[in-house]
């Protein structure tokens, strides 16, 4: 199916690794333009994460870039989403480079880091809530002006469905429900000018070095047992929730807005209506 993507212009934070990664290689392939943003390749304080047994180091911006450019025309940015300025002028001068925006994905999260802590409660406040807010803010005046324009918001199914090791997704799930609200609340008050907006809530998905692959490591027993949770029996892969993604992004979806995409291969069991 030609989604129609060709030529479109695409913003993603978070774009370097992971998710963010595999869904700016999908756009890519289906003829997309895109500029993404995502941290330094450096070990940040709120990195050193105990429930993994050590530090996490992001891949770095300028190699992701480089790798991605074999699929097309991809700008690649340094910006801490949390930091309302760096994401403002990073969004402005992507529209500047490319000609536009048309669509928006909003995929930055703290990934309940010290979930319980007042610090970490804020931190996911400013890096998954604000940043959202500040990239549709900054946004809108450019997808109003496309002839189509989308807003993706990544979410989790723990937004949704109490899924967590310990006590680690207390912050982390509550702000990615008001996430699904938000979205919804911008698909009823935008798409009568022409913008639509949608939230894709991922069940777990194995990243190489993302925090699957962590959990594997430092908690093979947990991991197992949500292997074992899985119909299929086996994680989900970052390019099927990407692919989902594009769609959405897409003119093929122009009659989609204000839902929650669930995708997680089956792993919810509650009754989905």
């Amino acid at each position: 199916m030609d989604l129609g993507l060709k030529g479109k212009k695409a913003i993603i934070t978070g774009g370097s690794r992971g998710l963010g990664r595999a869904i700016g290689e999908s756009l890519l392939r289906e003829g997309a333009i895109v500029s993404f943003c995502s941290r330094k390749a450096v070990i940040a304080p709120e990195d050193e994460d105990p429930r993994f047994g050590g530090q996490v180091r992001t891949e770095g911006v300028d190699e992701a870039t480089e790798r991605m450019s074999a699929l097309g025309e991809v700008y690649g940015s340094v910006v801490d989403a949390a930091d309302r300025d760096q994401l403002v002028q990073w969004v402005n001068q992507a529209a500047k480079t490319m000609g536009g925006i048309d669509i928006v994905v909003s995929n930055t999260s703290a990934l309940g880091s010290q979930p319980r802590s007042p610090e970490g409660w804020q931190r996911q406040f400013d890096v998954d809530i604000m940043s959202a807010v500040t990239l549709w803010d900054t946004a809108y005046p450019f997808l109003k002006e496309s002839d189509g324009g989308a807003f993706v918001q990544i979410s989790t199914i723990t937004a949704v469905d109490y899924h967590a090791y310990g006590k680690a997704s207390q912050s982390y799930g509550a702000f990615k429900g008001a996430l699904v609200n938000y979205v919804c609340q911008l698909a009823y008050e935008y798409m009568g000018e022409g913008i639509r907006a949608n939230t894709v809530s991922p069940g777990p998905i194995f990243v190489e070095g993302g925090s699957w692959d962590k959990i594997q490591r430092a908690m093979p027993d947990y991991y197992s047992e949500n292997v074992a949770r899985q119909p299929a029996g086996r994680l989900g892969k970052p390019e099927e929730v990407a692919d989902l993604v594009s769609f959405l992004a897409s003119p093929r979806a122009s009659w989609i807005t204000g839902e929650n995409i669930i995708i997680d291969g089956g792993f919810t069991t509650y009754m989905k209506y």
